[in-house]
């Protein structure tokens, strides 16, 4: 048994379509822990507008096990498998975790990119979210900080006009 067996790690589960939360629900139940990243929106009906929480990530939760013990998240109805690539498992990095829980904690505007959008490397050196690092891409005449989870290959684009950045030499 190899030691990312026996060690804790963020693995991304995919779920069912609009099954995220009974998942989250199913896994606080058995005492598994897991993060489920929601971002408020104001819906609007023809009679009225309410807040809701959606998932940040569609058919996305994340769950923070020993590799050996992922049947019993895979055991839930809603859940489809577990991200990997080649056969194997593909755990997310603390750092993306606590990025994604900044970002929304941050309560600036964030959209969810699928892929890797190209860019210049980038420090955020004021604000909120002063010292994180992304991609820098312009969109619409406005400028983005990206953070790409490579685990589930998608980018959060963070709207940072307010905030001063840095190129980064790497």
């Amino acid at each position: 048994m190899t030691n990312i067996e026996k060690t804790a790690h963020w693995y991304a589960f995919v779920t069912r379509p609009r099954h995220e939360k009974k998942v989250k629900s199913y896994l606080d139940g058995t005492g598994i822990e897991s993060y489920l990243p929601l971002r408020k929106s104001l819906n609007q009906w023809k009679d009225r507008r309410k807040w809701v929480e959606s998932p940040l990530f569609s058919c996305y939760i994340f769950v923070k096990i020993p590799y050996i013990y992922r049947y019993d998240v895979l055991k839930a109805t809603s859940v489809v498998r577990i991200v990997g690539f080649n056969n194997q498992p593909t755990p997310v990095r603390d750092e993306e975790i606590e990025a994604v829980r900044l970002f929304l904690a941050s309560n600036i505007d964030v959209n969810v990119h699928d892929g890797f959008v190209k860019g210049d490397d980038v420090r955020i050196n004021s604000g909120p979210l002063s010292g994180m690092e992304g991609y820098l891409v312009d969109i619409r005449g406005r400028k983005w900080f990206e953070l790409y989870i490579s685990a589930i290959g998608k980018s959060i684009l963070v709207d940072f006009t307010e905030n001063i950045v840095k190129k980064v030499q790497k």
